[in-house]
């Protein structure tokens, strides 16, 4: 039997957004809490959570930023 790998099965993520210029280097690194608020310090959210915060804000932030579940 194969092993799962570890990003699957971990129960917690944190979500970071990273901003991009008009040219898409990275100037800044930002994260959400649970709430969906951006904030410079990184939160732990539930698997299911972040991948629907990070959905929603990459919608919301569009081509300026790379949102990600880490």
């Amino acid at each position: 039997m194969a092993a799962t790998p570890l990003s699957r099965t971990c129960p917690i993520r944190i979500v970071s957004v990273h901003l991009l210029d008009a040219a898409g280097r990275l100037l800044r690194v930002l994260f959400l809490d649970r709430e969906g608020h951006i904030s410079a310090e990184p939160h732990y959210v539930p698997r299911d959570e972040a991948l629907i915060l990070a959905s929603n804000q990459q919608q919301v932030l569009g081509p300026q930023a790379r949102v990600q579940v880490l």
